[in-house]
């Protein structure tokens, strides 16, 4: 499984970087080159990243049906019943057959799952030094905004990928932690002639009310996150009414000149009017009594 992407964390762009120092002195052009050769390696290191992240999420779900299948079959009186008639009868050779078959099972899984972990972390560290030591420094000396957004990128990329690593990770060791309570629970239920263990139903009861809180917590953070949510969506319509506001009043001033403009207008041809009309009175007096 390590063997088929080897590409992504040895050899390759990792030999042409050198460090941020092997960038000084160069020209705009130069290191523009640079920071591309340094992008495809990241560009790489993040498939690689996701790829294994992915897989990592699919062992888990693997893992967890597998740990409620067992807790499962070890909590189902029915199943130990018939199982003891199995043995009583002549059948606990197969019985031991398929008990070996499980853990073994079990045991592949669990080193895969090592594995994918190391991989993911030692793919984290490799991406986390490359962005910090070599893309920002690279991205800075060449000046251009784009550059320093995609440095941005892949900042992003790998937190979100760690996130969900340590998300499914924490799944995976409460799984398992639930796995041998309940291995333990059934040990010394059976190993005490039938009687219950104190301190493991304790145990037991304390991992059940961990669970619930997590649950509870789980789901008022939702719901603190659709707040959140609907109170940015807010806050934008509130930002593009203050917007339409000022440009309103922005035109207002505008507006009162050209309301200005047509009162002179009429001003004026008020005066023309009463012009015309006083001449016209003026020479009608004077044709008559002149």
């Amino acid at each position: 499984m390590m063997n088929n992407s080897p590409s992504p964390l040895s050899g390759g762009p990792t030999s042409s970087s050198g460090g941020g120092s092997s960038t000084y002195g160069m020209t705009p052009e130069q290191a523009s080159k640079n920071f591309d050769v340094l992008r495809r390696e990241a560009t790489k290191l993040e498939r690689h990243l996701e790829d294994r992240v992915a897989r990592y999420q699919q062992l888990a779900q693997r893992l967890t049906v597998d740990n409620n299948t067992s807790s499962s079959d070890n909590n189902d009186p029915l199943g130990q019943q018939s199982s003891l008639m199995i043995d009583s009868g002549g059948g606990g050779g197969f019985h031991s057959q398929q008990s070996k078959a499980t853990t073994k099972h079990q045991s592949n899984l669990d080193e895969e799952e090592a594995t994918l972990s190391k991989d993911i972390h030692r793919t984290m560290s490799t991406m986390t030094e490359l962005i910090n030591t070599k893309m920002a420094p690279a991205a800075e000396r060449t000046g251009r905004s784009q550059h320093l957004l995609l440095v941005k990128r892949y900042r992003e990329i790998l937190f979100d990928c760690g996130a969900d690593f340590n998300k499914t990770s924490a799944a995976v060791a409460r799984r398992r932690e639930a796995k041998e309570l309940f291995r333990g629970a059934t040990a010394g239920s059976g190993g005490g002639g039938g009687g219950a263990n104190p301190e493991m139903e304790q145990l037991l009861r304390e991992r059940n009310a961990i669970d619930n809180s997590m649950k509870s917590a789980n789901s008022v953070l939702n719901q603190a996150a659709s707040v959140r949510t609907e109170l940015r969506s807010q806050g934008a319509s509130l930002r593009g009414v203050g917007g339409t506001m000022a440009t309103i009043a922005g035109n207002i001033p505008g507006l009162n000149g050209l309301i200005d403009k047509i009162r002179k207008k009429r001003q004026q041809d008020d005066r023309v009017v009463s012009g015309v009309v006083a001449a016209c009175i003026l020479f009608t007096l004077w044709y008559l009594f002149g």
